[in-house]
Protein backbone atom coordinates (compact mmCIF):
# COMPACT_ATOMS: atom_id res chain seq x y z
CA UNK A 1 0.00 0.00 0.00
CA UNK A 2 1.75 3.17 -0.92
CA UNK A 3 0.26 6.77 0.60
CA UNK A 4 1.94 9.73 -0.97
CA UNK A 5 5.02 8.49 -2.14
CA UNK A 6 5.55 6.44 0.90
CA UNK A 7 5.23 2.39 1.37
CA UNK A 8 3.94 0.33 4.73
CA UNK A 9 5.94 -2.32 6.13
CA UNK A 10 5.60 -3.80 9.13
CA UNK A 11 9.17 -5.43 10.56
CA UNK A 12 9.21 -7.05 13.63
CA UNK A 13 12.22 -9.06 14.30
CA UNK A 14 14.33 -7.27 11.59
CA UNK A 15 16.60 -4.22 12.00
CA UNK A 16 16.03 -1.99 9.37
CA UNK A 17 17.77 1.56 9.35
CA UNK A 18 19.35 3.58 6.70
CA UNK A 19 18.37 7.27 7.99
CA UNK A 20 15.28 8.79 9.83
CA UNK A 21 13.40 11.82 8.42
CA UNK A 22 15.62 14.49 11.29
CA UNK A 23 18.63 12.90 10.37
CA UNK A 24 17.43 12.90 6.35
CA UNK A 25 16.61 16.97 7.12
CA UNK A 26 20.18 17.63 8.90
CA UNK A 27 22.56 16.27 6.10
CA UNK A 28 20.88 17.64 3.06
CA UNK A 29 19.59 21.04 4.78
CA UNK A 30 15.67 20.27 3.86
CA UNK A 31 13.22 20.78 6.13
CA UNK A 32 11.27 18.55 7.48
CA UNK A 33 8.55 20.07 5.62
CA UNK A 34 10.07 20.36 2.20
CA UNK A 35 10.73 16.24 2.83
CA UNK A 36 7.71 15.57 3.46
CA UNK A 37 6.37 17.42 0.07
CA UNK A 38 8.71 15.98 -2.15
CA UNK A 39 6.96 12.99 -0.71
CA UNK A 40 3.79 13.96 -1.81
CA UNK A 41 4.75 15.35 -4.90
CA UNK A 42 6.42 11.97 -5.61
CA UNK A 43 10.10 12.96 -6.00
CA UNK A 44 10.88 10.90 -2.96
CA UNK A 45 9.63 7.87 -1.26
CA UNK A 46 9.96 6.68 2.23
CA UNK A 47 9.61 3.55 3.76
CA UNK A 48 7.08 3.55 6.89
CA UNK A 49 8.70 1.09 9.57
CA UNK A 50 6.76 0.08 12.42
CA UNK A 51 8.27 0.34 15.21
CA UNK A 52 6.95 -0.99 18.64
CA UNK A 53 3.60 1.10 18.45
CA UNK A 54 5.12 3.74 15.95
CA UNK A 55 5.43 4.03 12.70
CA UNK A 56 8.79 6.05 11.02
CA UNK A 57 9.84 7.47 7.97
CA UNK A 58 13.03 5.76 6.85
CA UNK A 59 14.99 6.61 3.49
CA UNK A 60 17.78 5.10 2.06
CA UNK A 61 21.23 7.04 1.89
CA UNK A 62 21.00 7.02 -2.19
CA UNK A 63 18.25 9.42 -1.93
CA UNK A 64 20.64 12.21 0.07
CA UNK A 65 22.35 13.17 -3.14
CA UNK A 66 18.81 13.52 -4.84
CA UNK A 67 16.98 15.58 -2.13
CA UNK A 68 20.40 17.76 -1.66
CA UNK A 69 19.88 18.62 -5.58
CA UNK A 70 16.18 19.30 -5.35
CA UNK A 71 17.03 21.62 -2.45
CA UNK A 72 20.45 23.87 -3.90
CA UNK A 73 18.22 24.11 -7.49
CA UNK A 74 15.15 25.53 -4.91
CA UNK A 75 17.17 28.04 -3.53
CA UNK A 76 18.52 29.19 -6.73
CA UNK A 77 14.70 30.20 -7.13
CA UNK A 78 13.32 27.29 -9.16
CA UNK A 79 9.71 25.42 -8.94
CA UNK A 80 9.65 22.36 -7.02
CA UNK A 81 8.85 20.29 -10.94
CA UNK A 82 11.81 22.70 -12.83
CA UNK A 83 14.25 21.76 -9.98
CA UNK A 84 12.99 17.64 -9.71
CA UNK A 85 13.30 17.91 -13.43
CA UNK A 86 16.67 19.32 -13.29
CA UNK A 87 17.93 17.04 -10.84
CA UNK A 88 16.83 14.51 -13.10
CA UNK A 89 18.91 15.33 -15.98
CA UNK A 90 21.90 15.82 -13.29
CA UNK A 91 21.40 12.41 -12.14
CA UNK A 92 21.08 10.71 -15.68
CA UNK A 93 24.26 12.29 -17.08
CA UNK A 94 27.46 9.92 -16.51
CA UNK A 95 29.92 11.53 -14.34
CA UNK A 96 33.33 11.69 -15.74
CA UNK A 97 34.81 12.52 -12.70
CA UNK A 98 34.43 11.40 -9.20
CA UNK A 99 34.87 13.54 -6.14
CA UNK A 100 37.42 12.11 -3.85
Amino acid sequence: MAYYGIKFHEIYHEKYHDMRITQMSRTTGASVDELRYMEKKGFLQAVIIQIKRRQVRDYREEDVEKVKSIIRHRRQGFTWDTAYQKTAQDFSRPRLFQDV
